[in-house]
């Protein structure tokens, strides 16, 4: 995001600026939502732009103040590629570290669904689907199991879990690593690799929202597994 641009002719090198907000959802209760940008300013000089609303509107009213503090690069960028390189890389450390950035503050999950066995050839251990969500795993297993709506409405469920679902499983979802939450939709997406690959390991059957070990993943099915 450009907080504002060099004037034309002028050379002026990218800042990066982080201000905390107030009346903003959290991720994490004690820790706070941030604005994080760039600027062509001086870092106060800009903030004081902010406080006179001459920001982004829609945290207009909701500055804070000045956390530069809380970043990792500090100094000046000459190329505007690269600004937007260490911009991003700080805004994902700052996110995985449970801040909520610029609005945006969704948590994901990963969990694990039992699923029934009955006609499948050799289930193993056990037949089970590993998926994240952006909802608690109790919403996301319920808009599984809901009945399939009529056209043009949009599945947002998965066949298998609909059909075979029988209830999560807390005691298995426990023991894999890496936990949630997590605060980055490919790290729950990693994560969600992470499990089925491990379960597939331990001799489970496995069906996955994204990568089913030893299985191509048809696009359509990934697309709805990522709410």
């Amino acid at each position: 995001m450009d907080d504002d641009v060099p004037l034309e002719g002028v050379e002026r090198p990218w800042r990066l600026i982080a201000v905390e907000l107030i009346d903003l959802p959290r991720r994490v209760e004690n820790i706070p939502h941030l604005y994080v940008g760039k600027t062509t300013k001086p870092v106060e000089e800009r903030f004081l732009d902010f406080m006179a609303g001459k920001g982004p509107k829609t945290f207009a009213g909701k500055w804070l103040r000045l956390r530069q503090d809380l970043l990792e690069f500090h100094g000046d960028i000459f190329e505007k590629k690269k600004s937007e390189k260490i911009l991003h890389s700080e805004k994902e450390r700052l996110t995985r570290q449970g801040h909520a950035i610029n609005g945006s503050f969704t948590i994901w999950h990963t969990y694990v669904v039992d699923l029934d066995p009955t006609g499948i050839p050799d289930p193993g251990k056990g037949y089970v689907y590993v998926g994240q969500t952006s909802h608690t795993p109790e919403e996301r297993y319920a808009i599984h199991k809901a009945p399939k709506p009529e056209p043009p409405a949009i599945d947002l469920g998965v066949a298998v879990v609909r059909e075979r679902g029988m209830g999560l499983n807390y005691v298995l979802a426990a023991e894999l690593s890496p936990q949630p939450p997590f605060f980055l939709y490919k790290d729950a997406l990693n994560a969600e690799y992470v499990w089925a690959k491990t379960l597939y390991e331990r001799k489970f059957k496995v069906d996955a929202g994204h990568v089913t070990p030893g299985r191509r993943q048809r696009k359509n099915r990934a697309e709805k597994c990522q709410i």
